[in-house]
């Protein structure tokens, strides 16, 4: 199975209960010296359960933060947070989830990691541009949407991973207020530019 699937599927009531297990495991010791013991021991099931849904820990590892990611998306989707509040959520929640934060980042590598934010982050930046053009009675084209949506992606994974690296020596205040300033001051410019120009 690919990464690819844990994103798209209907995860079933054991694979939760495997990343749930995961992260309490997570808090207490490396992911390292985690074993597929350790996992099925804590849910209570076998190993062949565990097989079943995963080849191993790296791809538990992947589809539970891939839920986590999603649920962070959920919910500022279900609160319609606008920029700042959004980001708020987001590194809001890297500081409550530092372990299984870093473990992703140490063991699955930027790219996995980018690979998960990219579809929220980028669904999260379209839907910026549409009320930004609802609000001003603008229609942005397809081709405007898609550019800038990909571009503030790459970009806001970029931040959001060098957050998580960095956590321990950042002054995170003043990282939330640079980065909201940024995304918010700069998508506003290429926007009222885009509107000069007829895009």
């Amino acid at each position: 199975m690919s990464n690819n699937y844990y994103m798209n599927e209907n995860p079933s009531e054991t694979k939760l209960l495997m990343a749930q297990a995961l992260k309490k495991l997570i808090k207490d010791r490396p992911f390292s010296k985690i074993t597929v013991q350790d996992i099925v021991a804590e849910c209570n099931i076998n190993r062949n359960t565990f097989y079943y849904h995963f080849e191993n820990n790296y791809d538990l590892l992947y589809f539970t933060y891939s839920q986590e990611v999603q649920n962070i998306a959920e919910s500022f989707r279900n609160a319609n947070a606008l920029i700042p509040q959004a980001l708020d959520f987001v590194l809001d929640y890297i500081d409550k989830n530092i372990p299984l934060c870093q473990c992703a980042y140490e063991s699955l590598g930027e790219q996995d990691l980018k690979n998960i934010f990219q579809k929220d982050i980028y669904n999260f930046v379209r839907a910026t541009i549409d009320f930004y053009g609802n609000e001003n009675d603008i229609k942005f084209s397809e081709d405007l949407k898609s550019f800038v949506g990909y571009s503030y992606t790459d970009l806001l994974s970029t931040q959001i991973i060098w957050y998580i690296k960095h956590t321990s020596d950042l002054d995170k205040e003043t990282f939330k207020d640079c980065l909201q300033t940024f995304f918010t001051v700069s998508l506003k410019s290429v926007l009222e530019e885009a509107v000069k120009k007829g895009l």
